[in-house]
Order: structure tokens, then C-alpha cells, then sequence
């Protein structure tokens, strides 16, 4: 229920920063917060397909990842921790991010875009996007057990109850991370010419479909041997 959740409220907030922008397209400058956003889509994909350095002795690709990996985990940590406001934060924090992508989406895709945009988010966002959502689901959980409805036993026991899980969730939403900073540092900012995007997005239709099997089959032993 709490994946479930923080996924309606990505997709909620999605609606909202998608159909303001397709309503006042010049509602950008408020729902995106950064400035490569901010262009005209075309422009942006006409200065992206310039760039031909594959040169990573600068070490600009290890500070990109680097940079990515900090960004990435310190929201996921942050949308776990915000469940102590009840959950509050965490739903807030979920919501503002799904704006953001909506709003994003829908300023590509009008703009003629949109397989420039699936190509450079989805080899990354195949691993950042669910890892984000399950980040919301760890602080529903933790919002759920601070607001503790209808139960009975204590805070302590509450927190003590859900700490294992919450701990596996954002051991893993951090592996997930990891994986989708290296990405995108290394592969998800090449465009055509030099990475053709159906490569690109090949390769994150079968990211997709492997997380998908690994959380599908996930945890079946141990339902076996409960059972």
C-alpha cells in the first residue's frame, strides 16, 4: 500500500506540473527550478547533439557521478526522514518531484521533443524514478508509525517494528542510485550522433524489465518457507 501510495502522489503531482504547463506554458519559470529546463527545448536538444567529448581525463564524468549519487540519495534519504512530520514531508517532497517531471514531459513532448526526452531519461530514470518511489514508501511507513492509527503498542514499538524494513529499503534505493548516477554520468548525457537513441532507450526498456523480474521474484523463498 505505501509503494502504491507514494506512486499516486508522483503520478498526482505529474498531472498537475503537466497540465499547468500545457495550459500557461509560462508557468515553466515557476515549476522548473533549473535553468537548463528553463530553455526552449529545441535549442536545448540542439546544443546536447553538439557535444562529441568522450574524454573523461578531466574527471568531469567522475565529478558528475559523484554529484549525481549526492543529489540522488540525499533526496531519497530526506523523502525516508520526512516521515517523522506524520509523512507530511514525504508526501510534499514526492508531489513537488512529480511536478517537476510532469511539467518537464509535457514541455518536450509539445515542443516535438519527446523521444529526445525518453532517450536521455530513460536509461537512468529506469533505476532513479522507482528508487525515489520506494524512498516515499520507506517515509510512508515511517509516517504511519508515528501517527500510529488504531494501534495500540507504543512509538518505540511501532519504530522498532518497521526498522528492519527500513533499513532494507534504503540500503537498496541507495544500490539503485548508485547504478543510476554511473548512467547518467557515462551514458545518458551522449545523444545522436554519437549514441543513436534507440540504443539508449533499448537499454532502459531492459533495465526496466529486469527490476521489474528482481522485484517480481523478490523475496518468493522466504514466502515459501512462512508458508
Amino acid at each position: 500500500w505505501a509503494f502504491a501510495l507514494s506512486t499516486a502522489i508522483t503520478i498526482a503531482g505529474m498531472g498537475l506540473g503537466g497540465g499547468a504547463l500545457a495550459f500557461d506554458p509560462q508557468a515553466k519559470d515557476v515549476l522548473l527550478p533549473y535553468p537548463h529546463l528553463k530553455m526552449d527545448p529545441r535549442e536545448r536538444v540542439r546544443i546536447e547533439e553538439k557535444v562529441r567529448d568522450f574524454d573523461p581525463r578531466a574527471g568531469s564524468k567522475a565529478r558528475g557521478t559523484s554529484f549525481y549519487i549526492w543529489n540522488n540519495v540525499s533526496v531519497s534519504i530526506r523523502a525516508m526522514a520526512f516521515g517523522v512530520s506524520w509523512g507530511i514531508g514525504t508526501v510534499l517532497l514526492l508531489f513537488i518531484n512529480g511536478v517537476m517531471l510532469g511539467a518537464v514531459s509535457v514541455d518536450y513532448f509539445l515542443a516535438g521533443e519527446g523521444t529526445f526526452l525518453v532517450a536521455w531519461l530513460l536509461p537512468h530514470g529506469a533505476f532513479e524514478i522507482p528508487a525515489i518511489l520506494i524512498a516515499g514508501q520507506a517515509g510512508l511507513l515511517l509516517g504511519r508509525a508515528v501517527i500510529g492509527w488504531g494501534s495500540r503498542i507504543s512509538l518505540r514499538g511501532r519504530l522498532r517494528e518497521i526498522g528492519t524494513d527500513l533499513v532494507t529499503l534504503i540500503f537498496g534505493v541507495s544500490l539503485m542510485l548508485v547504478w543510476a548516477a554511473v548512467i547518467e554520468a557515462w551514458f545518458s548525457q551522449y545523444h545522436e550522433p554519437v549514441v543513436p537513441y534507440w540504443i539508449k532507450i533499448t537499454f532502459g526498456c531492459v533495465e526496466l524489465v529486469l527490476l521489474s523480474l528482481f522485484f517480481a521474484l523478490s523475496g518468493r523463498n522466504v514466502k515459501e518457507v512462512a508458508q
